[in-house]
């Protein structure tokens, strides 16, 4: 029951303007990357094989856990975003790499990054905790 309640507040959360909106620049973001061989290949390169994507049991959560990792690569991604690697990269001049360069290099994003994981740290902690209580429940070992 409290698992059901959590998905909710997190899918709320979720749905806030500004909130919606960062998430929605964390996923185009993270797809971007691993949807071209070559910015994948950078993003293991600059940040030494660290993969952005961790899944979860919400896309909420998932979204949640990639932004936070998102942060703790912020100066290897931002390093990545202005190389020489990256501005050789036909990618560049296409519309989704503008946007991902833009992304990675606005303080507005960043800043934003900081409040969710600031704010939502303490529900996905609590619905991390319930997971890990209901795979115990069935005998699963994790």
């Amino acid at each position: 029951m409290l698992h059901i309640v959590l998905n909710s507040i997190l899918e709320d959360i979720g749905k806030l303007p500004n909130i919606k909106k960062t998430i929605q620049r964390v996923i185009s973001l993270v797809g971007f990357i691993y949807s071209h061989i070559s910015t994948l290949s950078m993003l293991r390169f600059f940040t030494n094989k660290r993969e952005l994507v961790r899944h979860a049991i919400t896309q909420f959560a998932t979204s949640y856990l990639s932004m936070e990792r998102i942060h703790q690569d912020k100066t290897n991604l931002r390093t990545m975003f202005v190389s020489d690697y990256w501005n050789e990269n036909k990618l560049t001049k296409e519309t989704k790499g503008k946007e991902a360069t833009k992304t990675i290099l606005m303080p507005s994003f960043w800043k934003n990054v900081v409040f969710i994981l600031k704010v939502m740290a303490h529900v996905v902690k609590v619905l991390r905790l319930v997971e890990n209580e209901k795979k115990n429940d069935y005998g699963l070992h994790i």
